[in-house]
């Protein structure tokens, strides 16, 4: 029996939207494979501004906690614009398959995805939310402020 299940529900920040679909077409347009899904998960999108983003969504600049498929052990990492892309360990880029599916997520959704590269599917839910970094002056502490999820 084949079920079919509704995907969840995915809100983006106004600031990230717009630098993602920015990305997302140039990326279309050079062939990149991953843009389609990127650019269809951004026009699903609810919009709200960055500051009503609610806590429990991933977002750009927050590490998200997840469970792939169903591994028994959780990962951990800090989601990113790609052209803020600087460490392959810590660091997943939204605009990769596994983080456009997790992006606008709420803790506790799951999502399907296809790994492009190897063409297997794959399911990531949400286990968690931890530090997000907001696009917003702190005084003294320059343009990236922690703020707790």
């Amino acid at each position: 029996m084949n079920a079919v299940h509704e995907l969840p529900p995915v809100t983006v920040s106004t600031h990230d939207y717009a630098r993602l679909v920015v990305f997302g077409l140039d990326a279309y347009l050079r062939g990149d494979t991953h843009a389609d899904f990127l650019l269809l998960e951004l026009r699903r999108a609810t919009l709200c501004l960055p500051r009503e983003l609610p806590g429990e969504v991933v977002s750009v600049n927050c590490r998200v906690i997840y469970r792939l498929d169903d591994e028994p052990r959780l990962r951990s990492h800090l989601l990113v614009h790609p052209h803020d892309l600087a460490d392959l360990t810590d660091e997943l880029s939204a605009a990769s398959p596994l983080g456009t599916a997790l992006l606008g997520l709420r803790v506790g959704d799951w999502m399907p995805f296809c790994d492009n590269r190897l063409g297997t599917q794959h399911v990531v839910t949400v286990e968690g939310i931890g530090w997000r970094f907001v696009d917003e002056p702190v005084p003294g502490r320059g343009a990236l402020a922690p703020r707790r999820a």
